[in-house]
C-alpha cells in the first residue's frame, strides 16, 4: 500500500498537483478520521479526497466513504457517484475500471 501511495505522490508532482498525505496510525479511530475529512471538505484549497484502502477493521468504510463530499470523491466511491455513474450522469469514476475500459478501447477491444 506504501508503494502504491507513493506511486500516486510521484504522478501529482510529475503533473503539477500538489498531493497532500496522511498517514495515519492503526489506532486512529473512526471519529478521528471521519473529523479529518470533514476539514478537508471545508478547505478551499483542497480539491480532491482520496481514502486509502482498505482501512483498519474497527473502522466502517461506508461512513468514511459517506463522510466525503461528492465534489471531492475523486476515487467516485461516493453513493452519489456510483449513482450517478448507473445512470449515465457525469461525475468521477474509479480509476481503475476507467483506465480498463480506455485500454479496451484503444486495443479495438469491442465492449459489450
Amino acid at each position: 500500500s506504501s508503494v502504491y501511495v507513493g506511486n500516486k505522490k510521484k504522478a501529482c508532482a510529475y503533473i503539477g498537483i500538489r498531493s497532500l498525505a496522511y498517514e495515519l496510525e492503526e489506532e486512529t479511530t473512526q471519529e478521528e478520521l471521519l473529523a479529518l475529512i470533514e476539514e478537508l471538505n471545508g478547505r478551499k484549497d483542497v480539491n480532491g479526497i482520496l481514502v486509502q484502502l482498505p482501512l483498519p477493521a474497527h473502522i466502517e468504510e461506508d461512513k468514511i466513504i459517506g463522510a466525503i463530499r461528492p465534489e471531492k470523491d475523486v476515487d467516485g466511491f461516493h453513493p452519489q457517484s456510483v449513482g450517478a455513474l448507473c445512470i449515465g450522469r457525469p461525475g468521477f469514476v474509479s480509476c481503475t475500471p476507467a483506465g480498463i475500459i480506455q485500454l479496451l478501447k484503444r486495443s479495438g477491444i469491442e465492449i459489450a
